[in-house]
C-alpha cells in the first residue's frame, strides 16, 4: 500500500510537471507569433504612406515640366513679338532725300498745284525699292476752298513747311480737279497724305488739324525732328487760303437732285403709291357718278 500510495504521488507530480511545461510552451509560441507577425493595420498604413509620397513626387515632376515648358513657350513668344515689333517700327521709317536750296535765306514753302503737275511730282523711279532707300518725300494736302476744315487747316500747315525743310510740301483743290482723287483714293477733304518716290505711305487720320498733330505724323513716318513749330501770322494769308470761298457746289445740287429723282421713282414703284392711286380714282368715279345722278 504504501508503495502504490507513492506511484500515485509520483504520478500526480510527474503529470502537473508536464501540464506546466505545455502551458510555459504555448505562452512562448504566443508571444513569437505576436512579435513576428505585424498587424494588418499597420500594413495598411505603411503601404498608403509609401503611395502618397509616390504620387506626390510625381505630380511635384509634372508640375515642374509644365513650368519650365510654359517659360520656354512664353519667352519665345515674348522674343518673336520684340523683333516683329522692332520689324515693324523699321519699316514704317522711310528716308527722304535731301533737298537742295539755292540760298539759305531761301523759305520753304508750300506750294499750290494742278492735277498735271502733282503726276510729276509722284513719278515713280523704278531703281528705288525700298524705303530705306533715298527718295523724293512729298506731303500733300488735298484741300476744298469752301471747305470750313480745309480753312482752319491750313495755316498749320502753310507753318509746317518751314518744319520740314527736306519735305516737299504741296498743295491741290480736290474739287476742281476732282478726276485725280480715285487715283489717290480720296474720299473727303481735307487730307493729307504722304509719299515716298510716287508711293503712298501714311495718311492722317486725326479728327484735329493743328501743326503739332501733323508734326507727330511726319516724324511717325519719316524719323525727322522738326525745326521748330510756329504758327505765325503771314500763314494765315497762304498759300493756302484760311478763309472759306463761298461758291456755288454744283455737285452738291446735283447729288440732291439724283437723291430726289431716285426717290420718287422708288415711291411711285411701292405699293403705297397704288393705293394712292386707287384712292384718287375710286373719288372721280364717284364724284362723275352722282354729278350724271343730278343731272
Amino acid at each position: 500500500m504504501p508503495k502504490l500510495n507513492m506511484c500515485k504521488k509520483t504520478n500526480l507530480f510527474l503529470l502537473i510537471a508536464l501540464a506546466g511545461i505545455s502551458l510555459s510552451v504555448q505562452y512562448d509560441m504566443d508571444e513569437e507569433v505576436a512579435i513576428d507577425v505585424p498587424r494588418e493595420e499597420d500594413m495598411e498604413m505603411e503601404t498608403v504612406d509609401d503611395s502618397e509620397s509616390l504620387l506626390s513626387n510625381v505630380v511635384s515632376d509634372v508640375n515642374r515640366t509644365l513650368s519650365n515648358l510654359y517659360f520656354h513657350v512664353t519667352s519665345s513668344n515674348a522674343t518673336v513679338e520684340n523683333k516683329t515689333q522692332a520689324l515693324n517700327e523699321t519699316k514704317k521709317l522711310v528716308k527722304c532725300k535731301e533737298i537742295m536750296y539755292e540760298s539759305e535765306d531761301i523759305e520753304p514753302i508750300v506750294e499750290i498745284v494742278n492735277g498735271s503737275n502733282l503726276a510729276k511730282l509722284l513719278q515713280v523711279k523704278p531703281d528705288i525699292s525700298g524705303r530705306d532707300v533715298d527718295a523724293d518725300c512729298v506731303l500733300v494736302l488735298f484741300y476744298a476752298r469752301a471747305c470750313p476744315f480745309s480753312a482752319h487747316a491750313a495755316p498749320h500747315f502753310n507753318a509746317l513747311a518751314r518744319s520740314y525743310p527736306n519735305i516737299k510740301m504741296v498743295a491741290l483743290d480736290a474739287l476742281r480737279h476732282h478726276g485725280i482723287n480715285a487715283q489717290y483714293g480720296i474720299v473727303g477733304v481735307p487730307t493729307l497724305k504722304m509719299f515716298h518716290n510716287g508711293r503712298p505711305v501714311g495718311k492722317f487720320n486725326g479728327t484735329e488739324y493743328n501743326i503739332h498733330l501733323f508734326s507727330k505724323f511726319v516724324n511717325a513716318i519719316t524719323g525727322q525732328n522738326p525745326h521748330g513749330l510756329l504758327v505765325m501770322s503771314k500763314d494765315f494769308q497762304g498759300p493756302v487760303s484760311s478763309t472759306a470761298e463761298k461758291e456755288t457746289d454744283f455737285f452738291l445740287i446735283l447729288s440732291w437732285l439724283f437723291i430726289v429723282v431716285c426717290s420718287i421713282y422708288y415711291f411711285m414703284e411701292s405699293k403705297w403709291w397704288t393705293m394712292i392711286v386707287e384712292m384718287v380714282q375710286n373719288n372721280w368715279r364717284e364724284s362723275v357718278a352722282q354729278h350724271e345722278h343730278n343731272d
